[in-house]
């Protein structure tokens, strides 16, 4: 750790996090830092092994699932950098390890869906942890939410971030039937009706769209990880499209 250019990596993610409208004046770098967070503790590690392949399928842990969680992780991040407390992050990390808590947005806990990785989950967790604390106490609170934004800068549009609210705006406009661009090249491109993904869609797609804007918004997993696993497996919330 000693070897690497922690000034270097600070000036540089300011740059990178300040194109994409992330700054401590904008209020948001807190968020960035949760999303990095997030990748770095949680979704980029053990548990996605286990999400994937057949433990995934016989766990039940599929992309709805993994899609609550994750967005349900961010805000535990979240609270955790916005916290004064000195061993908040410890506290994060006993929270998202606790085996018996159901995740909210599902009916299961971390020992049914992380069966038979518990002890990866659990090591590669609590190191993370480790070693945002050591950046912690070295650096000062600015650099530290810097640092920790680093680890997320493949997730520009995910929760947590500013892009996510024109993609997430966007999706509705589909839903409605407003994007004919959208339903022009679904058909022309890939040959799919897009009716047809709608006949599949949850029932909160189809009676109260308000709230699944809202929960797309502010907190995903209240949707619950069937309907997010609606949304994992079509192209309505493709930001390339």
């Amino acid at each position: 750790m000693e070897d690497y250019d922690y000034a270097a990596a600070i000036i540089h993610t300011r740059e990178r996090l300040s194109a994409l409208g992330v700054t401590v004046e904008a209020g948001n770098l807190t968020n960035a830092a949760a999303v990095g967070i997030t990748e770095f503790v949680w979704r980029n590690g053990s548990i996605e092994d286990a999400h994937a392949g057949a433990r995934g399928r016989r766990n039940k842990l599929h992309d709805g699932v993994m899609f609550a969680r994750n967005t349900w992780v961010y805000h535990q991040a979240l609270d955790a950098v916005n916290s004064s407390k000195q061993y908040a992050l410890l506290r994060f990390e006993e929270r998202i390890l606790d085996r018996e808590l159901v995740w909210p947005g599902t009916a299961g806990t971390l020992t049914q869906f992380g069966y038979g990785a518990l002890g990866e989950i659990k090591k590669h967790a609590k190191n993370r942890v480790d070693y945002l604390m050591y950046l912690q106490e070295r650096f000062s609170p600015e650099e530290f939410l810097l640092l920790a934004a680093l680890q997320g800068f493949g997730a520009s549009d995910h929760f947590g971030m500013p892009a996510r609210a024109p993609r997430v705006r966007a999706a509705m406009d589909r839903l409605r039937g407003k994007d004919h661009e959208f339903l022009e090249r679904l058909r022309t491109d890939y040959e799919i009706d897009f009716s047809e993904i709608l006949k599949q869609a949850p029932a909160i797609v189809h009676d109260d769209l308000p709230e699944v804007e809202r929960a797309l918004l502010n907190a995903p997993y209240e949707l619950g990880a069937e309907a997010l696993d609606w949304f994992a497996w079509n192209l309505v919330l493709d930001r390339h499209l």
